[in-house]
């Protein structure tokens, strides 16, 4: 440094500790320009000291950083045991940074040097965290370039948010007297930086050690103060279903039980236990009722001829129990393996639509299906095609959805638009545009007339199908949004990302109302309970999470699927059973009750619902899972011949 840099950064220093007089009097005596100095100062954006003292000290000689995390990393190795495992964990922002800080001063093939000499500390144990980081020291090898940070989402996310790492007293003071007797100011100015040290008073206990990586520490720093929001997450008033709960009461108290299941008269004890049964009941539901909210965004009411279609559906609705499990039909798609992307089905399960790899959708109609049968092709079936093909995207296909009343489809493509559809035309009305890269899924509002996408590009937006622009863009994830679901009352998406995080937005204005973080892999589905209290969530390592929206509790985790979990959907109803859709070719249900009725469950439980039963395919991927309002659980996959 010239004499006339270090003129600068002391009366800098003089500017900021408010010694104004001090700092006239050195201007005066050294000729500094005070122009110059103040133009500075803006530049530096009042960093100036750490940015200029502390890395100027590289500027000739890159190979300090390489050098410096060497020295670190052999006292963190040869320290006590009682202390190597905290102050091991400032090692890799501390690598990764060094990385970077040599990528921007293009010294790229010391940086390449220091990644592969180091990156053994961080992939070498077979933890799942160490795969992680295995993957994310794989994304910044392709950073080369300054100009390359901004775009690469892993380095982008170590630069956008300060690490968070958790260290006792007593350890941070070990690290703080090394770094600056061994004067390796490199590392302590990107401590000072890039890392969020939060001190505790004493060691954390064994096992306890961080999990934390580039992509998901950034997030779990906002996450405390996200989740104190309030949160109205209570159904909406005057919905189809409790409309036929009152129906259904009327009944009841205009009928009484004469005779059991064999049909042998009841006793009058019995019927009045019977009767003081239900109407324990029927106060429970109606004080349920009571507790809606009135709509606090524009919704469409459905028709009569929907309403009267749905309150038949819910007549026939089958009861479940952990005791009662539903029936189960599972549809096959044959010679689509390596074509068939996603699939849905209609409200009713009558119509499967599936997208595939060439830009074409297919929608089956299965009772035209089953009427055609024996002909040569379902193409020439009485009364109309019973498949209809949909073209128009120009990329392949990777979400689908039906809206409520089954008359439009939604469709997501790698095009980076979503289409809408008319089901009973069989032709594209209208296609949004806003998206820069692939739209990964598309969900469409219970209550119709809106719908949310997300894409590659790390947003999600709420539309509407009356307009070509979206209503809502929500930003914060850190990586692709793979997978988005409405709440039941259609005032809050969640969605699920690569960046192993879960956010619930409220569409309102656009606002993350909660972050969930805990998943270890890519969330790949989502659910929420039909109470609109608790949110399932299951990810590519297999595990299944279910968390409590109002308190922003995980009750556990449940890693029993072998393979990724594809989709996730809740049975209608009062006892919630979920069942999971997964790679590993099984459908597995689930016990599972509403948050209320898990509120002595604890976050470390090793559990949140409990097994019920597993139906295994021959050799089919399930694809989807979803229940029809009579509870009938639809699966569908594509056949793999196994060889």
């Amino acid at each position: 440094m010239q004499d006339a840099d270090i003129d600068k950064l002391v009366l800098e220093y003089c500017n900021k500790r408010g010694f104004a007089k001090t700092e006239a009097l050195l201007r005066e005596e050294a000729g500094v320009d005070s122009m110059a100095l103040s133009a500075q100062r803006l530049q530096v954006n009042g960093n100036g000291i750490i940015e200029n003292m502390l890395y100027s000290l590289a500027d000739q000689d890159p190979t300090q950083y390489a050098d410096s995390f060497q020295k670190l990393a052999c006292w963190v190795d040869n320290s006590l045991d009682l202390y190597k495992d905290e102050l091991a964990r400032v090692l890799y922002p501390l690598f990764i940074h060094c990385y970077l800080e040599l990528i921007t001063k293009r010294a790229t093939s010391e940086a390449h040097r220091l990644l592969t000499k180091q990156k053994w500390r961080f992939t070498s144990s077979g933890a799942q965290t160490a795969q992680i980081r295995e993957q994310e020291i794989q994304d910044l090898q392709s950073v080369a370039v300054p100009e390359h940070i901004a775009t690469n989402r892993t380095a982008s996310a170590a630069r956008a948010a300060r690490y968070p790492v958790t260290l006792s007293t007593y350890s941070l003071q070990l690290l703080m007297a090394f770094l600056q007797g061994a004067k390796l100011w490199l590392l302590l100015g990107i401590v000072n930086q890039h890392l969020k040290v939060q001190e505790v008073a004493a060691p954390m206990e064994d096992g306890a050690s961080e999990q934390t990586t580039l992509l998901t520490g950034p997030i779990q720093g906002d996450v405390v103060t996200i989740n104190q929001r309030p949160l109205d997450i209570r159904l909406l008033k005057d919905s189809v279903e409790d409309k036929w709960r009152e129906q259904k009461d009327a009944g009841e108290e205009a009928g009484e039980q004469e005779v059991d299941e064999q049909g042998k008269p009841l006793t009058k004890k019995v019927r009045q236990q019977l009767k003081r049964a239900a109407e324990k009941e029927r106060a429970r539901q109606r004080e349920a009722q009571q507790d809606r909210m009135e709509p606090q965004i524009p919704l469409v009411g459905i028709s009569d001829e929907l309403e009267a279609d749905m309150l038949q559906c819910l007549e026939q609705r089958a009861t479940l129990s952990p005791t009662a499990l539903p029936s189960a039909a599972f549809y096959t798609f044959v010679n689509s393996h390596h074509t068939l992307n996603c699939v849905t089905t209609s409200l009713d399960a009558a119509c499967v639509a599936g997208g595939f790899a060439d830009s074409s959708v297919r929608i089956y109609d299965l009772e035209k299906m089953a009427t055609s049968r024996g002909q040569a092709s379902h193409e020439t079936a009485a009364g109309g095609s019973a498949v209809s093909h949909l073209w128009g995207h120009s990329g392949a296909i990777y979400g689908l959805d039906y809206s409520p009343d089954q008359q439009l489809l939604y469709t997501s493509s790698a095009d980076g638009t979503v289409r809408l559809w008319s089901t009973e035309l069989a032709v594209n009305l209208v296609a949004y545009r806003g998206h820069s890269f692939p739209v990964w899924d598309v969900a469409a509002s219970p209550h119709g007339h809106y719908f949310a996408s997300v894409s590659a590009d790390k947003t999600g937006r709420v539309w509407c199908t009356e307009r070509a622009s979206p209503l809502r863009i929500l930003t914060g994830h850190q990586a692709d949004v793979d997978v988005v679901q409405w709440h039941p009352n259609s005032h809050y998406v969640a969605t699920g990302s690569s960046d192993r995080s879960i956010r619930l937005w409220d569409i309102r204005d656009a606002s993350t109302a909660r972050v969930f973080v805990g998943h270890r892999s890519p969330v790949t589905a989502l659910a929420f309970s039909p109470d609109g209290q608790a949110l399932a969530s299951g990810s590519e390592d297999g595990s299944l999470m279910v968390w409590d929206l109002k308190d922003a509790r995980r009750f556990g985790v449940t890693p029993q699927h072998k393979g990724p979990v594809w989709s996730l959907a809740y049975s209608k109803g009062d006892c919630s059973i979920l069942a999971s859709g997964s790679a590993d070719h099984t459908v597995q249900l689930w016990g599972s009750n509403s948050a209320e009725s898990q509120e002595k469950s604890t976050e470390n439980s090793a559990s949140p619902v409990s097994l019920l039963r597993t139906f295994q395919t021959k050799a089919t991927p399930v694809f989807y899972v979803h229940f029809t309002p009579m509870n009938l659980l639809i699966g569908s996959g594509a056949l793999t011949l196994r060889r």
